[in-house]
């Protein structure tokens, strides 16, 4: 039933707009003192009270004094929602403080039943937004009844659960805590079939594996110590405040211990411990479920963390200590560590808790009932959490290929080896859609497990596509970074048919590259064009300086003045050098002109002869300079034989600016031409 709202005089409802508009709350404390009809009167666009205000505002003494006050007259006040459902307690919720919720609560202990529109109870939105001191609280103020207490973790609109809003909003810690504290939802399942590990399938940023990081960091992502004593130390503080808040939620001692551990686990989570621990690599466990470690195992991982260290702080000297920049992305790199870690620890608990995710799943329309197992078809398609309400969700294992988490990939292959059969409605598997979204680590993983038998390579989706057809698309946003890593894998004597529209790979490919082709081959001939008329300058200036004689020869010998220096001997041989070079970058560049740009010649025609190209040009480049140096020294040599060197330097920095500007081009054109990517894929040649 909805709350009526009292009327309140013009003035009085200026004034108590202005006075929280302004944030002076000891004049609206003293409003609702002097007028009880003001507690329900609403000041905001959005429907809110002043105890709203108050509440998001994080103003824990004065919702204190507000609420004692509607305490005297009348509870409902408390109870007045927002224009989106939202009561006070769900925006103490929303904002994290526990303080807020227990003064809420406390007065009005039913408001922790009360949902938004969206059908969302206050322990859902603390969960929602990642607060776990409110979350903790609320909590254990739920009813104890099994029942009801699982009903404030759903949101009956769409069946999300609270371990789905956690995960989806990358809260991994507090995902860590829901799963022991509720552990039926760890099999629960939203209106769209999804399960928490549906959802954790998609977060590929949430993992290593999906983190697609520059080389220096990962370099540095690699050496940077995440010391597991913060880690560890708060996996165990969880285990004991979960413990008490399942032995009795509503004793007040469990919660003053609940408040001191949660504090000691985040600061545990800011602080370096002293020794490290791969967390994605756990030490093997014994029969009670300890893991066994050695002394000799203790003090190689900390030495292995002290050589990270080292390592990271030398890098640091060299780039600049003082760059706050710098320093931003290592804290960035070392909570994104963090982040991956922990993400790990909750996909393991999903997969070891899990009752039925390779049965059948319950759908979160029925709100913990499970339905019966439900028998598929030969081919398997839902051998792994697939759910049939209507609709087709793809299984854990093909979500989780998709998008790239081979940490989930690998658990399941490694558990239910037939889930490589798994496929989805457009009868993709999971070799078809790690090709099709560009998931190199997850196709490699599948080689190296020698998984790629003929049978999963012959498997075609709705449209006859088979694994070569859908890499051989061009993808402007998902380019493959080893280009024909795919058909390298397929081994020798496999004949894939044509799709549905009679192509073959190779057809698709051109079809599918035309655009590329040509906007590679504009870039070629304007690169070899502007090259080719340097290299025919240095060659011009090369041949000139080849065939002259700094201060010329002796008339009696006909030999040169300077024979016996040093410096006439480096410019005679780099003025040879810039001549030999530049004429075979000039040849180079000719034969890229002239070349006819087929799609075969893009794959190691072009790049080598645009490496040797450019290889000579910049030799020549650098020969010439050290040539016209040589020659300027053999005049200047008397008069200034140490000021020469400086304007030497100067001289050359545009040309070394130059260089280092083509670095990165000049890298990948020696990767792609020297470095062969399928070494890992030997067994089949």
């Amino acid at each position: 039933m909805a709350l009526s709202m009292p009327r309140i005089e013009s003035e009085d409802f200026n004034n108590l707009f202005n006075m929280t508009m302004r944030g002076k709350w000891e004049e609206v404390v003293k409003i609702y003192e002097r007028d009880p009809s003001a507690h329900k009167v609403r000041v905001t666009k959005t429907g809110g009270t002043a105890l709203h205000v108050a509440v998001t505002e994080d103003k824990e003494e004065i919702v204190s004094k507000l609420v004692e006050v509607i305490s005297k007259y009348d509870k409902e006040a408390l109870k007045v929602p927002n224009h989106s459902g939202y009561t006070p307690l769900h925006h103490a919720a929303s904002n994290g403080s526990r303080t807020m919720c227990k003064c809420i609560a406390e007065a009005y202990p039913s408001l922790v039943d009360a949902r938004t529109k969206n059908t969302e109870t206050p322990l859902f939105i603390a969960a929602l937004h990642g607060k776990r001191g409110a979350f903790f609280y609320l909590h254990s103020i739920c009813s104890p009844n099994s029942d009801l207490r699982y009903s404030y973790t759903r949101r009956p609109q769409d069946g999300t659960t609270i371990l789905h809003a956690a995960i989806d909003r990358e809260y991994f810690h507090l995902a860590y805590q829901i799963i022991y504290l509720y552990e039926d939802l760890v099999d629960s399942v939203n209106e769209n079939g999804l399960t928490p590990l549906h959802i954790l399938a998609t977060k590929s940023s949430a993992f290593k594996s999906g983190s697609n990081a520059g080389l220096w960091k990962r370099l540095i992502y690699e050496y940077i110590a995440i010391h597991c004593s913060s880690i560890c130390l708060a996996l165990k503080l969880e285990g004991i405040i979960v413990k008490k808040l399942k032995a009795d939620p509503s004793n007040p001692q469990s919660h003053e211990s609940e408040d001191r551990e949660i504090n000691i686990v985040e600061k545990s989570n800011e602080q370096e411990g002293s020794s490290a621990t791969d967390v994605e690599n756990p030490a093997r466990k014994d029969h009670t479920g300890s893991q066994s470690t050695t002394p000799s195992a203790e003090r190689n991982r900390i030495s292995q963390a002290d050589y990270g260290n080292f390592l990271l702080g030398f890098l640091l000297i060299i780039l600049g200590m003082g760059s706050k920049r710098i320093v931003r992305s290592l804290q960035e790199l070392k909570e994104l560590k963090k982040k991956h870690k922990w993400s790990f620890q909750v996909m393991n608990e999903l997969f070891d808790r899990s009752k039925i995710i390779y049965k059948h799943v319950h759908s979160g329309a029925d709100r913990g009932e499970l339905p019966p197992l439900q028998e598929e078809e030969s081919d398997l398609i839902a051998t792994v959490g697939m759910v049939d309400q209507g609709l087709k969700t793809e299984s854990i294992v093909l979500i989780a290929a998709k998008n790239g988490v081979s940490e989930i990939v690998e658990r399941i292959l490694n558990e239910y080896p037939v889930a490589i059969q798994d496929r989805n409605e457009e009868r993709k598997n999971i070799l078809v859609l790690a090709a099709e979204n560009r998931q190199a680590s997850v196709y490699n993983l599948l080689i190296s497990k020698d998984m790629l038998r003929e049978s999963i390579i012959r498997k075609v989706d709705r449209n006859q596509n088979s694994v070569l057809h859908v890499a051989a698309v061009y993808s402007k946003d998902k380019p493959w970074p080893i280009p024909g890593f795919v058909k390298a894998s397929i081994p020798p004597g496999i004949s894939l048919r044509p799709n549905s529209k009679n192509e073959t790979p190779e057809e698709v490919f051109s079809r599918t590259h035309e655009d590329l082709v040509n906007q590679g081959r504009e870039w070629l001939i304007k690169t070899s064009e502007s090259c080719s008329v340097v290299a025919a300058l240095i060659a011009g200036v090369g041949f000139a300086t080849s065939a002259a004689i700094p201060g010329g020869t002796l008339g009696d010998t006909g030999k040169p003045v300077f024979e016996n220096a040093a410096a006439f001997d480096v410019f005679s041989i780099s003025s040879l050098i810039a001549l030999c070079f530049s004429v075979t970058a000039l040849v180079m560049f000719l034969a890229i002109l002239s070349s006819r740009f087929q799609e075969k010649d893009f794959d190691k025609d072009l790049p080598g002869k645009l490496l040797l190209g450019l290889s000579s040009l910049f030799v020549s480049i650098g020969a010439m300079l050290v040539s016209f140096c040589a020659g300027h020294f053999l005049m200047v040599e008397d008069k200034f034989k140490y000021a020469a060197f400086p304007v030497y330097a100067i001289t050359c920095l545009p040309a070394s600016i130059f260089a280092a500007a083509q670095f990165p081009l000049y890298f990948d054109l020696v990767q792609s031409t020297f470095k062969n990517p399928f070494d890992h894929l030997h067994r089949y040649k």
